[in-house]
């Protein structure tokens, strides 16, 4: 028997065809541990596939405890879902059991229930820095609508840097916006409490310290790269880390037609935000290296935006040969060998090449 499951919200759609395809049996079941239970625990194991989303990684865990296959797929290659002109729950059900049996669809590796809630903290800071930009960004909206200028400062600093406005504020905008000022202060405190926390952790944790060794890269960044990647031998080379993390320009090559266009943002987009972050940080760092020199030539060539681009995707491998091979990042060094699993001052090693 094989069985696809639509994953909702609240309740899920499942189909069970036999081996020519044939509808056993259908229906639709609330996402709780018992009514999965009284559904999944009276039928014997088989195969069980899940399209991934925000509850399948938990569904396919508790599908596991009750013996059955469970396997998470890529929703972007489940075309025969996504192109259909006629497309409900039910039916999608049905299309993912076709495929199951016929072995069709693209697995996922889903991280265990340890892993995902130790990214937690990490998510949750993302959320917070989200939610601190968008008030800076409407305050700073409705003072400019008034002329009022203010200071340049940091995210943190923000709120002080009103009080240091070009005027007073006029009475009814004040009422405005300094409950934001008061939101932006409250954010400000909680993410430094969960950074605090995150690099704590970093602390004890030896990948997260051997990651730190390269420069622009610290706890944060180094923290959602070990939780996007979780184990490196899961890529072979560090190419493939960054097509991994949508870090790859898109490519339409068909007939006489060759187009590239911008980065595919598949994958990880926390992981992949906070590489950009680190390829910021490292090309303005002091710190010599090839990576920073050859970022900062691309940039004279081809402009920031695509240099800082292009060194995530070069930290994205080197941060996996590093990991792979147990070595940390190494500033200048004459000859790098030719396995090496570090980006070095005096050439390119396999990892920057790979990259």
């Amino acid at each position: 028997m094989y069985c696809g499951l639509d994953a909702g919200k609240k309740s899920s759609h499942f189909c069970i065809v036999n081996e020519e395809r044939a509808v056993q049996r259908e229906g639709k079941v609330r996402n709780r541990v018992e009514d999965l239970d009284k559904v999944f625990g009276v039928l014997k194991p088989m195969r069980i596939v899940i399209e991934a989303s925000r509850k399948s990684f938990w569904l396919a865990d508790q599908l596991r405890r009750l013996g059955h296959r469970p396997v998470v797929v890529d929703p972007g290659k489940t075309k025969a879902i996504g192109a259909s002109r006629i497309k409900h729950d039910k039916l999608d059900a049905r299309v993912l059991a076709e495929l199951c049996q016929a072995n069709l669809l693209a697995e996922v590796d889903p991280p265990n229930e340890q892993q995902r809630l130790a990214r937690m903290p990490l998510v949750a800071r993302s959320s917070m820095v989200r939610a601190r930009s968008l008030l800076i960004a409407t305050a700073k909206s409705l003072l400019d609508s008034e002329g009022i200028e203010v200071p340049g400062a940091s995210s943190a600093n923000f709120p002080k840097a009103v009080s240091l406005a070009s005027r007073p504020l006029p009475e009814a905008m004040a009422a405005a916006i300094h409950p934001m000022l008061e939101a932006i202060q409250a954010l400000t405190e909680k993410i430094a409490e969960c950074e605090k926390a995150i690099a704590a952790d970093a602390r004890d944790n030896p990948v997260a310290q051997l990651l730190r060794t390269c420069p622009g890269v610290g706890p944060i960044c180094s923290a959602g790269y070990i939780h996007a990647i979780r184990d490196p031998r899961r890529f072979s080379s560090g190419r493939a880390v960054g097509t991994y993390l949508g870090l790859v320009p898109t490519l339409y090559a068909s007939g006489g037609t060759y187009r590239r266009g911008r980065i595919t943002k598949c994958g990880n987009r926390q992981a992949r935000w906070l590489l950009t972050m680190a390829a910021n940080s490292l090309l303005r760092s002091r710190q010599d290296s090839a990576i920073k020199r050859w970022g900062l030539k691309l940039a004279a060539k081809s402009g920031r935006k695509k240099a800082v681009t292009a060194v995530s995707r070069k930290l994205a491998a080197v941060l996996w040969a590093m990991w792979r091979k147990g070595r940390p990042f190494e500033h200048r060094i004459a000859d790098a060998p030719r396995d090496g699993a570090v980006l070095q001052a005096g050439g390119k090693s396999r990892a920057a090449a790979e990259a």
